[in-house]
C-alpha cells in the first residue's frame, strides 16, 4: 500500500500513464452518461487525482469543485483539464476534512479515493465509513462512490475485509450497487507488467509477464445514492 501512496504524492505522470490504460472500452463513461444527469449541475469531486473520472462528465457539468490531498496531483489535473479551466475550482483537501468545507453540490462523486481512507484507519474504521457517508449526504442529494472490486482477478469481489465492510455499509445506507468492468489494455505484456507493477507491486508485475497478459481485468463497483423526494 505504501508504494501506491508514494505514487499518489510524488509521481503523477506515472499514475496518469497507468489510468490512461484503464477502461479501454469506456464502460465508466457509458455508465455515468446513462445513469446520471450532469447537465447544468454543480459537482463536488473528492480525490480528483489527475482528472480521469472528471473527463467522463465535465463537458456537461456547469461547475466543478475539485478536491485532492496532493497538490502534485492537482497540478497534473489542471494540465489534463485545462480545456475546462473556466468552470473548475481546485482545493487541496484530505478526505478526512470534508466537514471543513461549506459548499453544497447537486452531485458528489469520488473515484478510487475514499477506499484508501477506510483501509488506512485500523482504529476507527466504522466511524470513518459513517463519516464519509454522512458528510456527503449533508452536501448533495445525489452521491456516486466508485471503488475497486479487484485487479487482475477473474470475478468481482472486495479486495479484503476492510473494503468489504465499507461496501456493505454503503448498501445499508441506501446506496445502490452496480458492477462494471474497467479493464486495462497495453501494447504487450512487458509494458503491462512494468506499468502495473510500478503501482501494484512486483507480484502483479511477475504474474502479468508470466501469463503474457496485455489486457488486465479490472472490476469496478459504483454505489449511487439519491435522496428521496
Amino acid at each position: 500500500m505504501s508504494k501506491m501512496f508514494d505514487v499518489y504524492q510524488n509521481f503523477s505522470d506515472l499514475y496518469d500513464e497507468l489510468v490512461n490504460h484503464e477502461d479501454y472500452e469506456s464502460n465508466l463513461y457509458k455508465f455515468l452518461s446513462s445513469k446520471i444527469q450532469w447537465e447544468n449541475k454543480v459537482v463536488g469531486e473528492f480525490g480528483i487525482g489527475t482528472g480521469r473520472v472528471t473527463k467522463n462528465y465535465i463537458d456537461k457539468a456547469q461547475k466543478l469543485y475539485a478536491y485532492d490531498n496532493s497538490q502534485h496531483m492537482i497540478d497534473k489535473a489542471k494540465e489534463n483539464l485545462s480545456k475546462w479551466a473556466d468552470k473548475i475550482e481546485y482545493e487541496v483537501l484530505d478526505n478526512s476534512k470534508i466537514n471543513s468545507i461549506e459548499n453544497t453540490f447537486d452531485v458528489i462523486i469520488e473515484g478510487w479515493s475514499f477506499g484508501h481512507l477506510v483501509v488506512q484507519d485500523d482504529v476507527n474504521r466504522n466511524q470513518t465509513i459513517q463519516y464519509l457517508i454522512s458528510e456527503t449526504k449533508k452536501r448533495a442529494k445525489e452521491i456516486i462512490f466508485i471503488e475497486t472490486l479487484g485487479t487482475n482477478v477473474e470475478l468481482p469481489n472486495p479486495p479484503g475485509e476492510k473494503l468489504s465492510q465499507f461496501y456493505h455499509a454503503l448498501v445499508e445506507a441506501g446506496f445502490k450497487e452496480h458492477i462494471i468492468q474497467t479493464d486495462y489494455k497495453f501494447s504487450n505484456c512487458e509494458e503491462a507488467g512494468n506499468i502495473m507493477g510500478a503501482f501494484f507491486g512486483d507480484s502483479m508485475k511477475n504474474d502479468i509477464i508470466q501469463k503474457q497478459l496485455n489486457v488486465i481485468k479490472e472490476f469496478t463497483g459504483i454505489w449511487i445514492y439519491r435522496e428521496a423526494y
